[in-house]
């Protein structure tokens, strides 16, 4: 790294912060902003449509899009439009990074001959958790990522691959009434804070001392500009601290549940991805006093299952479906949905059988109304035959003398990796993985009153966004967080709004209530793994 940092550091020259002469630069913005599905490359001081005339001098641009975790680079095909170059980012493209290589040529500035480079890049998704690098140094040699730390904005910039330590900074957008200027400091990073959501203009400078020819010109050193063209979105809480212990092994697709103050835990995978099997599925019961953390308690389990729903009603706890491995780990898979309900008591510390479910029904969710559970979502898995994706809806009324599952109102769709939770008397069924068309980001509500769906808001971010959420309404507001870390709520007109990042994205996690605040329990990030830290959502800051 030392090597490396003195390198870099003979590399990069201290410059005057002013602009260049020109002072303008190419860069990319994918439009609409909620669903893009086009790219527009500007010309100019910002990323901002300029002097048209000066697109043809980016005409040679070669634009790319990397549509998804670690996928290969497609060219876009660049055409000329009234004030910027522009391309479709193609049919059924939802989500990416859009990312731009230049060789603009040798140029001459007091009496110095420098060949100047351009690079740039934009997120289709406003939310953080889409804003990765993308790591490919044939096309972003030097790369600007950002990253959100509690209020700040840290962008992270990278020279072939590693921290640019010294490269000029220069950020400008909504709220500021002067661009923000200043170096990375020696691990490649730049802090600042953004005042207002918006698109933030956004580039770095770095000065390569080496000399050459292109085209029969000479040159002394090679001048590196970047640009990132960001959507932001001003988080409005952030997570708080907390002394709670973390999980004593990751967990995925595991039932939670809060009684009191107590937080519970069944079940779940605990295997490598993708891969189910008996040794890699829990049947552990935990449980941990949020108001007086020690150490996670282990109580009666039960059979081992995966993909369940557990809810709290009454101060007991209720365990739902789930599917169970019969295959031993390395064997193909038998898995089987299965039907049993049961209801944990704490006091008697004891598991009571339930009226069962009519059919098996795994990767559903459930939530209580009054005194009332629903279970929506999910499919019957039974061992080598094909699935059946539940299209039907079902409560129990824990306050009847007979409990037992009745049908309600068709949802008219079947989805599975669904959250599910109670706001305002209605339930929200949100997100999930749908049959035929992929994952979906849409929201259905049923209003027991009518007995009676209607369609709902759609979550923010791309479709992955709505595979494997979790759900929760605590004082004012509902919450749901979503596999790019994104804590979104439903805002007073209805639309699910962007109010905070997670530490730790996850998705097939759980986030429960406790008093005013939210808990964040388990799951998986597509990179990091299996989460064992809990976060803390508070409700206000």
């Amino acid at each position: 790294m030392t090597t490396f940092r003195n390198l870099l550091a003979a590399l990069i020259v201290a410059a005057a912060t002013s602009s260049p002469a020109f002072a303008h630069f190419p860069w990319i913005v994918l439009t609409p902003e909620e669903r893009p599905t086009q790219a527009a490359v500007y010309f100019g001081e910002s990323a901002a449509p300029d002097d048209p005339e000066l697109l043809d001098k980016i005409a040679h641009s070669q634009v790319h899009l990397l549509t998804g975790f670690r996928s290969e680079p497609r060219k876009l095909e660049l055409t000329k439009s009234e004030d910027a170059l522009v391309a479709s980012l193609g049919e059924g493209v939802n989500g990416g990074t859009a990312v731009l290589n230049l060789e603009y040529g040798v140029l001459s500035r007091g009496g110095a001959a420098f060949l100047l480079m351009y690079y740039g890049k934009a997120y289709a998704s406003a939310l953080p958790g889409s804003w990765r690098a993308v790591d490919k140094t044939d096309l972003l040699p030097l790369e600007v990522t950002p990253r959100i730390d509690g209020s700040q904005v840290v962008l992270h910039v990278t020279w072939q691959g590693k921290p640019a330590a010294g490269a000029e900074m220069n950020v400008g957008g909504p709220g500021l009434d002067d661009n923000l200027t200043g170096t990375t400091d020696d691990a490649g990073d730049y802090h600042c804070e953004l005042p207002a959501s918006g698109l933030f203009s956004i580039r770095a400078r770095l000065v390569e001392k080496a000399g050459g020819e292109r085209e029969g010109q000479k040159f002394d050193e090679t001048r590196h500009y970047s640009t990132l063209s960001l959507n932001y979105l001003k988080p409005s809480i952030t997570t708080a601290e907390h002394s709670w212990p973390a999980l004593p092994r990751g967990i995925t697709s595991f039932g939670g549940a809060v009684a009191g103050d107590w937080l519970y835990v069944y079940g779940g995978h605990f295997g490598a991805a993708h891969s189910y099997s008996i040794e890699g599925q829990s049947n552990e019961f935990r449980r941990l006093n949020l108001a007086q953390p020690t150490e996670w308690e282990v109580l009666p389990g039960g059979p081992k299952v995966t993909g369940l729903a557990l809810v709290a009603h009454g101060g007991k706890v209720y365990r739902i479906g789930g599917f169970t491995a019969l295959n031993n780990e390395g064997e193909d898979d038998k898995l089987v949905s299965q039907d049993s309900v049961a209801r944990f008591d704490p006091e008697t510390q004891q598991w009571e059988d339930l009226p069962s479910l009519p059919a098996g029904r795994s990767s559903l969710d459930a939530a209580v109304i009054s005194d009332t559970i629903y279970v929506v979502g999910g499919w019957n898995l039974q061992a080598n035959a094909d699935e059946q994706w539940h299209d039907t809806a079902l409560k129990m009324d824990l306050s009847a003398n007979q409990l037992k599952w009745e049908p309600i109102a068709d949802p008219g769709f079947q989805r599975r990796a669904v959250s599910v939770a109670a706001w305002d008397g209605k339930l929200y069924v949100i997100g999930g993985m749908q049959p035929s068309d992929g994952t979906t980001t849409r929201t259905a509500i049923y209003d027991p009153a009518t007995d009676s769906w209607s369609e709902g808001p759609q979550l923010l971010g791309g479709g992955m966004d709505g595979f494997g959420t979790s759900s929760f309404a605590s004082t004012d507001r509902l919450t749901v967080t979503t596999m790019s870390g994104a804590i979104q709520q439903l805002g007073d007109n209805g639309q699910w709004e962007f109010v905070g990042q997670l530490k730790e994205p996850r998705f097939f996690h759980r986030l429960l209530p406790w008093r005013n605040d939210l808990v964040v329990v388990g799951g998986a990030d597509m990179g990091a793994g299996k989460r064992l830290d809990l976060e803390r959502i508070p409700a206000h800051q």
